[in-house]
């Protein structure tokens, strides 16, 4: 391990560069952008010192790999956030499994066809969640050459597992509601076949919190997302999040709310729960159907607020005869069918007033899902919608992409291992060559009356 070598080559370096600055050879801008390349440089020597160093301990501590004979050495590349280190490592064989393994590689949880380290995959994952793949490829990266393409970010993403994370509490306790609101709707997503994808959206919280001024907030807010083809999938998703989030036996009451669509009221029969319609889509609808005649319309929309279905029915058969068209014939019907078949989510609104609060899933599926998955022109495979729902409600949850992600990938103890064993030697070596070099730089006796007393300090400090 050539650590103390690489340390202070880098460290020469890096005061030329200062002293270059301090002289007016480079502006400040050039100064800045010359030491970030050189800390990446460094980066990249020092993963390359690591990986090598883990390599020749494992060679030489047969113990430590114990049925494992090596069959050759080969070079490897690898995408690091440094930008790409290039290393060698041994090839082992084993006769009893009758496999053969790069167990460097294995430590450091790639496979041999890897290209790109775990770190770069979160750092990608997490940008792909905010904008296309093709630009989260190029994020972050000083060197155009290290760039990943768009290709690349999407399988990443696909090799991901999103399963659900453990709900984190910082005291460990589940929080008590009496009245527990779990919101629901979907965004229309455009399939690359042409067809259209549902991704569904369905978030819990326990009512309104504060907000800044007036503006209210909701409590303990947490979303689970995916293009479901079975709900119950999604239903069981829900329970569990629920069950994660809360201390079930002190909610006395659930209530659901959305659209009426079909999966939203399965929803609310598997939790056992009070079904309300969105007063969104019921204004939406009304104004839609009956938008040929305004009379009418506010008629309907004031039976609807008094909650009388008779009158409901009343006004809607007189539109049905007003209508001048079979489309306008047809919207009244439909019209019909929504609030009579949904009535009892209409009823609902003046039997629980006292603990139902407003939905705002129209907000809450614009922010989380549209604005990745529908409000530009784009395409996406049905797989592809489902993993960027699941990854952006999992941002909207407070989760750690990267966190979640590594928790994913188990490492091996060897590296550690061999970089603890080298430890004393380097230290001890550190402590000879700092005194030498630092007392035997030029800049020390030289004209620079600053720079001596710095680096003067700098010789005086004891290295450990």
């Amino acid at each position: 391990m050539n650590i103390v070598r690489v340390v202070f080559e880098e460290f020469l370096q890096f005061a030329d560069e200062v002293f270059g600055f301090l002289d007016g050879e480079w502006d400040y801008p050039t100064f800045v952008e010359n030491v970030e390349k050189l800390l990446d440089d460094l980066g990249k020597k020092l993963c390359r010192e690591v990986l090598e160093a883990a390599d020749v301990w494992l060679k030489e501590n047969p113990k430590e790999r114990q049925g494992w004979t090596v069959v050759r050495r080969d070079p490897k590349s690898l995408l690091t956030p440094f930008g790409e280190v290039h290393y060698e490592r041994r090839y082992y064989y084993n006769e009893k499994l009758g496999t053969y393994a790069y167990l460097v590689d294995q430590a450091i949880g790639i496979t041999p066809h890897t290209r790109i380290d775990t770190l770069v995959k979160t750092r990608l994952v997490d940008a792909a969640t905010d904008m296309s793949y093709r630009k989260a490829g190029k994020q972050g990266w000083s060197s155009p050459e290290d760039t990943v393409s768009g290709q690349t970010v999407m399988n990443v993403i696909r090799e991901t597992s999103l399963a659900a994370s453990p709900i984190d509490s910082s005291n460990g306790k589940r929080t008590q509601t009496r009245y527990l609101h779990v919101q629901a709707d979907e965004d229309h997503i455009k399939k690359q076949d042409g067809g259209i994808a549902l991704a569904k959206l369905v978030y819990t919280t326990d009512g309104y919190g504060r907000g800044w001024g007036e503006r209210k907030t909701l409590n303990n807010v947490h979303y689970t997302a995916g293009v479901y083809r079975d709900n119950e999938v999604l239903y069981q998703e829900v329970y569990e999040s629920i069950d994660g989030n809360y201390d079930i036996d002190s909610i006395e009451k659930i209530y659901v709310y959305g659209d009426g669509a079909p999966w939203i009221r399965g929803l609310a029969e598997y939790l056992g729960a009070v079904f309300l319609l969105d007063k969104y889509h019921i204004n939406k609808c009304i104004t839609e159907s009956l938008a040929f005649c305004p009379e009418l319309r506010i008629e309907l929309l004031q039976a609807v607020r008094a909650f009388d279905l008779k009158a409901v029915k009343s006004v809607l058969s007189k539109a049905r005869k007003a209508a001048m068209t079979e489309s306008e014939r047809q919207r009244v019907a439909q019209c019909r069918r929504y609030l009579v078949g949904n009535w009892d989510g209409i009823i609902a609104w003046k039997e629980e007033a006292p603990y139902v609060i407003g939905c705002s899933a129209e907000g809450h599926v614009s922010h989380v899902l549209s604005s990745r998955l529908s409000s530009r022109p784009m395409a996406w495979s049905e797989a592809g919608a489902d993993q960027m729902a699941k990854l952006r409600a999992m941002k909207a949850n407070g989760v750690s992409i990267k966190e979640h992600i590594l928790r994913q990938n188990k490492f091996g103890a060897k590296l550690a291992i061999a970089v603890k064993a080298a430890l004393p030697t380097q230290r001890e070596r550190l402590r000879k060559v700092s005194g030498e070099v630092l007392g035997n730089m030029p800049v020390t006796s030289g004209s620079s009356a600053y720079m001596r007393r710095l680096l003067k300090q700098l010789n005086s400090i004891t290295i450990i």
